[in-house]
């Protein structure tokens, strides 16, 4: 396995952001930690919260493997292997959070950056360690109550992660740690809002729902929301 270059920062405006300002000049693989970010970001636009010392924030930027679509789902498998060597449990909510006793703790944000004519790929990684206090907005989120240095948690997840995306395992180890499936759930498809039952995922670690009428949706992306 290839060197990681590790790059540390106290406060930054975002780890994905600066992978993809610095691309071009980045030794791959390379790791991005913050204590802090000042415009952490997740999925579809949304700001991640990254208040300072009481979280790993973290982004991995590695070269483009041959299955792009299954970098999430390996980014999540990846995260909770290493957490449940450290006693920590957490399972999946698709597409790309892991919750902890019902309560959100880790989200995943992977972007696709053109470089030095060739595609490579940033994996932002946020973790709730001890963080106690949210914004009103954040209800669902809490912690996994984990005090450990997080230079030594992000190069584990790194190592892991490296694995991880060039693994044949990665949808069933996805698939076994997902809580949703099973269950009602709900989701929006041409901006109407649908109740369903997630049954299970494809080779792509795509959703698979059952509507009322019997009929079957493949869910590529998206917001599901379930009842915790």
């Amino acid at each position: 396995m290839s060197q990681i270059n590790i790059q540390y920062f106290e406060t930054i405006d975002s780890t994905n952001t600066y992978a993809k300002r610095n691309a071009s000049t980045l030794p791959l693989p390379a790791l991005i930690i913050a204590d802090e970010q000042t415009a952490g970001r997740g999925r579809r636009g949304n700001s991640f919260f990254s208040p300072k010392n009481t979280g790993l924030y973290m982004t991995l930027v590695t070269d483009e493997p041959n299955n792009p679509e299954l970098i999430t789902p390996a980014a999540a498998v990846a995260v909770c292997k290493v957490l449940e060597r450290h006693g920590v449990m957490p399972k999946i909510k698709w597409v790309n959070d892991l919750f902890y006793n019902k309560k959100k703790v880790c989200g995943i944000l992977s972007e696709r950056i053109a470089a030095n004519e060739k595609n490579i790929i940033a994996i932002g990684i946020g973790i709730n360690l001890t963080t106690a206090e949210f914004p009103e907005e954040l209800s669902l989120a809490g912690n996994i109550n984990l005090d450990i240095k997080k230079e030594k948690l992000a190069e584990e997840i790194a190592n892991e992660l490296l694995i991880q995306i060039n693994s044949c395992e990665t949808v069933s180890e996805y698939r076994k740690r997902l809580f949703i499936l099973g269950n009602e759930i709900s989701y929006s498809y041409n901006g109407i809002t649908q109740t369903t039952m997630a049954v299970d995922i494809n080779e792509c670690c795509n959703l698979i729902v059952r509507n009322s009428d019997g009929s079957t949706r493949i869910l590529s992306s998206g917001e599901i929301s379930i009842k915790l």
